[in-house]
This record gives structure tokens, sequence and C-alpha cells, in this order.
């Protein structure tokens, strides 16, 4: 699959880059690069875990909106600097690792299997040489489909030797390309490359740091500590390390807290099937912006990428006029993607039905934490209103339906499914009628269970958790919640509970 590499497109307000642009020198000795020369007007943003080929990612910073006289800018300019390392020429068949994909081993390929669309290159010459490097610079244009609804352009300052590529790729809307085309060279041009020097002084460090703190899994907090950047800073618990970029000490303190909370209150209703000590990242950005510029969706406050294994979300404190913000909304979305973080792991690392695994998260998103416990778990308000109406005008999903559902049919007309998903999980959990029942009161237990076990015979079967593994998977869990339940009547009962609430 190829990945996305463009930042949302957005309307941000800037100020244009003043010619004589300042500069700030760093040092990444790791990477290959001795020196590098960031434009005083951008700012760091953290690289995605895994990420191959993108190790330093800058976007310009946003203007101070007390300013006037800022010229809009359509797209957020971006600097980023990709490390390609060429594989060694070996004797063997080409397609000897065709599940790989394409590889990436110059600028054009990555340009071609890594950006949307598949993005062509066009070469403007060679340059000069330095330390066995030759310099090359290019200009990158997407595909017309693309270009239609992303009309940017991108510049490409490349040094390659016969081993690697370190190449310096800035990207803008089309409108400001003769404006930033010769910030990007300059930054191309300015930055020093080498073979990586040996980083085992911060490792080391690092390691007599967790012998005394004792905690589970160093080499992955080791990692996850190395990769940060500018002022961001990194904080252990448990089970969890937070990475943060929030100066609000009292949200963090809870951040930190409510998190080892809860994952015992997950753990208390969904017992995972073998031993279980992963340790969870957890990413607070400042603002929204920054969120938005670290790859999340303008109209979400927090997300957990199972491929990137983070949960990351914002601040989302709305300080005004002295008043103290209002927290919730970031605590809201911490207990939901929490649980998507938990159970991901606990499950075996697969994702359930979206009812079940949305409708917990939201069921979740209603506890109340104090003095060290989690003492109810209540009504979620982003949800309450929205199922009401739609229940009440009967234009709810038959349950016969919506438990079989993927994550992509879930997703459309997704706040109506949210909502039902959340008011379906908190009717098994809270209804009368439901522990008067012991069929319908097994109904989630034996969803989980059957998720467990099935899971992990499918891997062993099928020699690792292929997506057919991840499919049998929740067919046997739905099968089993459901197996004698008269879905009819459970339905009728639940919309008299919604009714009711």
């Amino acid at each position: 699959m190829r990945l996305l590499v463009l930042a949302t497109l957005t309307l941000f307000a800037s100020a244009p880059a003043a010619l004589g642009q300042a500069f700030i020198k760093e040092k990444h000795p790791e990477l290959g690069v001795p020196s590098f020369s960031r434009p005083r007007t951008f700012e760091a943003i953290p690289t995605r875990p895994g990420e191959p080929f993108v190790k330093l990612v800058y976007t310009e910073k946003l203007p101070d909106p007390k300013k006037r006289g800022a010229e809009p800018r359509l797209f957020r300019p971006e600097i980023k600097v990709l490390v390609i390392d060429r594989p060694k020429v070996e004797s063997g068949p080409k397609d000897a690792d065709e599940k790989a994909g394409p590889q990436v081993t110059s600028v054009t390929t990555y340009a071609k299997h890594r950006m949307l669309g598949g993005w062509e290159t066009e070469h403007l010459g060679d340059g000069k040489r330095s330390r066995g490097f030759v310099t090359s610079r290019f200009q990158l244009r997407p595909p017309r489909k693309v270009r239609r609804q992303y009309p940017l352009l991108g510049y490409a300052y490349s040094w390659e030797s016969p081993a690697r590529i370190v190449c310096v790729l800035g990207l803008c809307h089309e409108n400001d390309w003769d404006e930033l085309a010769k910030l990007f060279e300059d930054v191309g041009d300015k930055i020093k490359v080498a073979d990586p020097a040996d980083s085992g002084l911060e490792t080391k460090k690092l390691e007599r740091y967790y012998r005394q703190k004792r905690l589970s899994h160093p080499e992955y907090r080791i990692g996850v500590r190395k990769a940060l950047v500018d002022d961001w800073v990194a904080e252990d618990t448990d089970n969890y390390i937070v990475v943060h970029h929030t100066k609000d000490q009292p949200l963090l303190r809870k951040v930190l807290r409510d998190l080892e909370l809860l994952r015992e209150e997950y753990m208390r209703r969904f017992p995972p099937k073998a031993d279980f000590d992963a340790v969870s990242t957890v990413r607070i950005c400042a603002n929204r912006d920054e969120y938005i510029a670290y790859g999340g969706h303008p109209r979400t406050a927090g997300h957990w990428s199972p491929s990137a294994e983070e949960l990351v979300l914002y601040d989302a404190e709305k300080a005004a006029r002295g008043q103290r913000p209002d927290d919730g909304d970031t605590f809201i979305t911490l207990y939901h993607e929490a649980f998507h973080q938990y159970i991901h792991y606990s499950a075996g690392e697969l994702a359930p039905h979206s009812w079940f695994n949305e409708g917990y998260g939201d069921f979740f998103s209603g506890a109340t934490i104090k003095n060290g416990k989690v003492r109810k778990i209540d009504v979620n308000h982003w949800r309450l209103r929205r199922v009401k109406t739609v229940v009440g005008a009967r234009q709810h999903v038959p349950w016969e339906k919506i438990i079989h559902w993927s994550q992509a049919r879930y997703y459309q007309n997704g706040p109506a499914n949210y909502a039902q998903g959340w008011s379906m999980v908190y009717f098994l959990n809270t209804a009368a009628v439901v522990r008067e029942r012991e069929d319908w009161a097994g109904i989630l237990p034996r969803y989980f269970e059957a998720l467990k076990e099935r899971f992990a015979l499918e891997v062993a079967k099928q020699g690792g958790p292929t997506e057919d593994a991840e499919e049998a998977a929740r067919i046997a869990a739905n099968d089993a919640a459901f197996e004698g339940i008269d879905l009819v009547e459970l339905e009728a009962a639940w919309v008299e509970f919604v009714d009711g609430l």
C-alpha cells in the first residue's frame, strides 16, 4: 500500500518566508547528518514510528494570530529529510522478495512508490561532490488526478553515494512555489552528510537509566526516547511511555495516573489470554495544529494507530480570558482510544468488530476516575443525544446487520453508527433487563473469549496473523456471542432502554 506523505490540506495563515532566511543549526550524526540548517520559520514534528525513510520532519510555523498582514497558505509547507540505504547487489532471482513490495533505491522510486498516487520527478541537474556523495536536484509533481485535490509541488535536493541517499524534500502549494523553491534548495545545499556515527553513548546512558528504574521492555522505551525531537519529553509508567509536548503539568499528571487505573479496569473486564506486559506509547501533541501536522485527521481529537502502535491525541483544553480550561474532550478521547490500544494487544493484535470496539471505546469515555479508582462509568454525553434522535425516529440499523459490519461500513454515517454502538454496549453492561437474563448478560464476555481463542488457533494454523485469520476470529466471536439469542427480542429491549435514557 502506498503511504500518504502529504499533510492534510488545510487553510493556514502564514507569513511569507523573508529573503535572507535565518537558520538554526542542528546535529544528527546518528543519521549521517553531522550538520543540518533548519529555517528559523520552521518547527520540528516527530516522525511516525516505523517510518523507514523519513527521518526528520519540519513544518512552517503558524503565525501569531494577533499580528496582521499574514498571507494565507493553502498548504502548510513541509521539509523532510529522507535517508535511503541502498541494498547490496546480490545474485539470485529478482522476484525473491515480492511480498516486500517495490524497492525504494532512489528519489525517483521514493516518489513513485511512497507518495500519494505516484509522483513524477524531473531531474534538474547534478551539483557538487563531497565525502563520496554527489548531489542531484529534482522537481516533483503529483499525477493529474491527485493534483486536482492536492495542487502541490516538491523540490528534492539529494546527496547520493553508492550505499545511501540523504535527501532534503520540500513540499508546498503550487501558489507558493516561486517563493519557497529557493529556500528548499538552500536547505539541501547547506546540509552536511557523512557515514552514520555510532550513537552508543546515548544508548548506554539510557540503558543505565532503565536498569535503575527496573521497568519492563527497556529496549522499546529507549527507542521511543531516542526518537524525541526538540523539546518533546517522555515519561514512563509501569505500562506506558507518554511522549508529550504540553506545558500543562496537572493535565499530564492526570493522564499518567488515569492510564494505569483504566488499564486495571480493562484487564478486569477483558483478561488477556496469556501473560500481558506490552508497553504502549501515548503521544500528546501541544494543540490541534500540531496534531494535524503529525497526521491526525482534523475531525478527530485523537486516534489509535495499530501500525505505528501509538495512541495520539492533543491537549484540547480551551483557555479563554483567564478562565480554567475545559479539559473534558482530552480525557473523553484518551479513555476511548486507550481501550482500542489495550484490546489490540490483549486480543492478540487484532481489532474486534466495530460495534464492540468503538462501542466499548465510547463506553469507557464515560468513566469517572477519582481518588485512585474508576468510580463509575456513566452515559457518554457525546453520543446520547444522537442515539436518542435516531432510535426515536426508528432510523437505527437493525442489530442483525450492524454486528457484522466491517470497519469501513461502520464508518459510513459514522456519528449515528458510533452512537448506536455505544448504546448497545452501554445497554448490555447496565440495563436491568440484561442482568435478569443470563444469555444476554453473557454476550460481551462470550464475544471476547471466542475472539481470543479462535484468533490464536487461526494464527497457528495459517502460520501468522493474516487477514483471513482475523476475519475468521471475528466471525467466530459473533457466532459465540449471539448463539441462541433472539435478536429481534434483544433489539426491542434495547430500543425501550434508549428511549428511557
